[in-house]
């Protein structure tokens, strides 16, 4: 059958020329001289066993059968295309299920980004999101009930590998009317006598650690009220006046009824890590790490500027 002999260069060719109806400038489109470009259309109509174009030496316009076949010659070669991308994404792994466990302050880091980002660059490749603690992140990491996970610990066990994306700072996260809710920033010593409200050290010990070194740091041991699971109940219960938090710079763009304050320490900040098992062999992973870096930083802190009545 002479089909059988049409190249993928014949329909490019082709639908070149249907575009541009000029010989020269179709030529150049597909980076070839004329006349071998004239050579292929030739051949296309002698396997099709049609005439494609009229010539003539004003112009060159689609014959009836050839308007017919720069349709179906346009699908084929979007076809192919696309046969070509999905070859390329399973060879380099971009193609599956990548499955991501997330922090809930991930949402204020550029976890919508890195969504968008994805679904544009690896359109292929099926995202689920997992929300989970820190340590439940490490725990599912290590039992491959997920691939990667953006946790906050300063030690990482030994089978994850890690990335650090930034040092984050943490701030003062006081109720509106607090008597220190007016300042720049302010020293940790002035909430001394304050209650405080903690992430449980349970879903993140590196965060609870954390904060009650610093609060050492600064001659005291906090007087810790509450400790709950999520950081935007932390802020929320900081803007209802039960107590003051330390938080990461981050949730200051919560918009929830709450004020956030600089700390003067130059020690008070937490490492936001992207975590992954070293043993996994997922190719997708490294893919991904690259959009990773580009997507996920923390927004803008101006000391002083949130307030929320």
């Amino acid at each position: 059958m002479r089909y059988d002999s049409i190249e993928l260069r014949h329909i490019r060719y082709f639908l070149a020329l249907a575009e541009e109806l000029n010989f020269g400038r179709a030529a150049a489109k597909c980076h070839v001289s004329q006349p071998p470009f004239s050579v292929a259309i030739q051949q296309l109509e002698s396997y099709l066993e049609a005439p494609l174009v009229q010539r003539n030496s004003r112009q060159v316009d689609l014959t009836p059968a050839g308007r017919a076949f720069r349709e179906k010659a346009a699908r084929l070669l979007a076809q192919a295309s696309d046969a070509y991308d999905v070859a390329q994404s399973i060879a380099q792994g971009r193609q599956g299920v990548l499955r991501i466990g997330f922090h809930g302050s991930m949402v204020f880091r550029g976890l919508d980004r890195l969504m968008r980002r994805l679904a544009e660059q690896e359109p292929m490749l099926k995202i689920e999101l997992r929300e989970m603690s820190s340590q439940n992140q490490v725990d599912a990491l290590i039992s491959g009930q997920i691939d990667l996970g953006f946790g906050h610990s300063a030690l990482v066990p030994s089978q994850l590998s890690f990335l650090t994306l930034f040092d984050e700072p943490l701030v003062a996260c006081l109720p509106p009317d607090h008597f220190a809710a007016t300042q720049r920033s302010l020293s940790l010593r002035q909430l001394e006598r304050e209650p405080f409200i903690l992430f449980q050290r349970v879903g993140s010990p590196a965060y609870f650690d954390r904060i009650i070194a610093l609060c050492l740091d600064a001659g005291f041991t906090p007087n810790v009220n509450y400790q709950v699971s999520q950081w935007l109940t932390v802020v929320s219960m900081v803007a209802k006046r039960m107590g003051v938090a330390i938080v990461p710079q981050c949730l200051s763009t919560a918009g929830i009824g709450a004020r956030f304050i600089a700390l003067e320490s130059k020690t008070a900040s937490s490492p936001v890590q992207c975590m992954w098992l070293e043993a996994n062999d997922k190719p997708v992973v490294q893919a991904v790490l690259k959009h990773v870096q580009q997507c996920i930083y923390p927004p803008a802190f101006i000391p002083d500027s949130t307030s929320y009545t």
